[in-house]
């Protein structure tokens, strides 16, 4: 990236990887705004860093939409969007707009908040760097079913996640059709040493703290998206496993289902907004 001292928004910043990536944004000269959950954590880290910190629940559609027309009141032009927020959300109840809860908080929610976004992202021929996770691989969905799909409670909690971020793959590849001059890139930075796996079934706890030797820390994990955000390199529609280029699930590439997917959103949106 060639922006002297460019806007960078950090989401999923009040702890772990997002906040370690804007830790190390902001020792690189960007002016960083760090967006979380957590309003305590958020706002001690945006002290810290001497920034602006913002916070937000993506299992509401209008907490998103308040994000972004806060974010756009103050940056008319953003240059990276590193969307990091996302979670394994073990409640099955669909969230106040209706919604999977794995879906909304993983996929549909970053996704209107980069459709909000996108005029100025475009400013400045900025870019979306979107944290995934292998776990996409394990995930299916069907052009023909996919609203059902996506509404889906029967599997556990890692099988709702990994849908979930395997929409997300979806919506970000047709956005970017649609929006050709914006960059958009996708990061699985490993298997983090983080709080994340606190929420899930125990036998995701046992597996985590079994793995544990073989996990990176919140410092690598956001080193590895920080240097995707801000290389000078190619990285439109390109796939990244850790330091990696690589491949991402061959349904990501299927035409018919994501635009499947991204009419459903468009949809949910819709309904979302109608009294």
């Amino acid at each position: 990236m060639s922006v002297k001292n460019p806007v960078v928004v950090v989401t999923g910043a009040s702890s772990g990887t997002g906040a370690a990536a804007a830790r190390q944004l902001r020792s690189g000269g960007a002016e960083v705004v760090v967006v979380g959950r957590d309003p305590t954590r958020t706002h001690a880290l945006a002290d810290e860093l001497g920034v602006r910190g913002v916070t937000a629940d993506f299992t509401s559609l209008a907490s998103v939409r308040r994000l972004a027309e806060h974010l756009l009141a103050v940056n008319p032009r953003i240059d990276v969007l590193l969307d990091n927020a996302g979670a394994a959300v073990p409640a099955s109840r669909p969230t106040v707009d209706g919604n999977e809860p794995n879906y909304q908080v993983n996929a549909l929610a970053p996704f209107l908040l980069i459709t909000l976004l996108t005029p100025a992202l475009e400013q400045g021929g900025g870019r979306v760097v979107t944290t995934t996770s292998e776990t996409h691989r394990k995930a299916r969905l069907t052009a023909n079913g996919v609203s059902a799909e996506l509404d889906d409670t029967e599997p556990g909690v890692m099988g709702r996640y990994a849908r979930g971020k395997l929409a997300a793959l979806l919506l970000h590849r047709e956005h970017a059709r649609h929006h050709p001059g914006l960059v958009m890139a996708a990061v699985h930075p490993g298997l983090v040493a983080s709080g994340f796996f606190r929420s899930m079934d125990p036998w995701a706890r046992l597996f985590t703290a079994l793995a544990r030797p073989l996990l990176v820390s919140p410092q690598t994990a956001a080193g590895r998206l920080v240097r995707v955000a801000t290389t000078r390199d190619e990285i439109a529609g390109r796939y990244f496993r850790e330091s990696r280029p690589g491949q991402a699930s061959p349904l990501v590439a299927d035409d018919q289902l994501a635009r499947a997917v991204w009419d459903d959103a468009q949809q949910r949106l819709i309904r979302e907004r109608t009294p």
